[in-house]
């Protein structure tokens, strides 16, 4: 296996074990927080953990935009992240997420992230829940170029 490609799956392996910190930082302030708990230690990192994944999902708006809706290919973008892409689409074409903020609003995805109504919450976690879900999947083929098949 070429050098370059190696690279490219430890930046993605890396990019998306950021992601995976950020949801379950988020996830679990959330979670306490509809329980009446108050969680002052991971209140710190919940604006970080909001920016991260604004960034990340705004970034990825316009792209699934460019790819589903303009039929346009993606120049100059990592090819992990094309695959990511196909991956997200092919996913919500199958109808295994439920999120309609994964599903076709993902533009919308900042003001749900800073909202503090209960239905809000209950619907960030379940996108949160799902993304997760389609990086665990996506991360199993960096594992596997960096490792090969344990």
């Amino acid at each position: 296996m070429m050098v370059n490609s190696k690279w490219r799956a430890v930046q993605s392996f890396q990019e998306i074990q950021n992601l995976i910190s950020a949801i379950n930082t988020l996830s679990i302030y959330i979670k306490l927080a509809l329980a009446g708990h108050a969680d002052v230690k991971r209140a710190e990192a919940v604006p970080k953990a909001k920016e991260k994944l604004c960034a990340f999902l705004t970034e990825l708006n316009s792209q699934v935009q460019r790819v589903e809706v303009q039929k346009k290919a993606l120049l100059g973008v990592h090819p992990r992240r094309q695959q990511f892409i196909e991956h997200l689409i092919e996913t919500k074409n199958e109808l295994r997420i439920h999120s309609p903020f994964l599903q076709e609003k993902l533009s919308s995805v900042k003001n749900l992230l800073h909202s503090d109504t209960e239905t809000d919450k209950q619907e960030t976690l379940r996108l949160l829940e799902e993304l997760r879900m389609l990086l665990e999947e996506h991360i199993g083929s960096d594992v596997e170029q960096l490792f090969g098949g344990f």
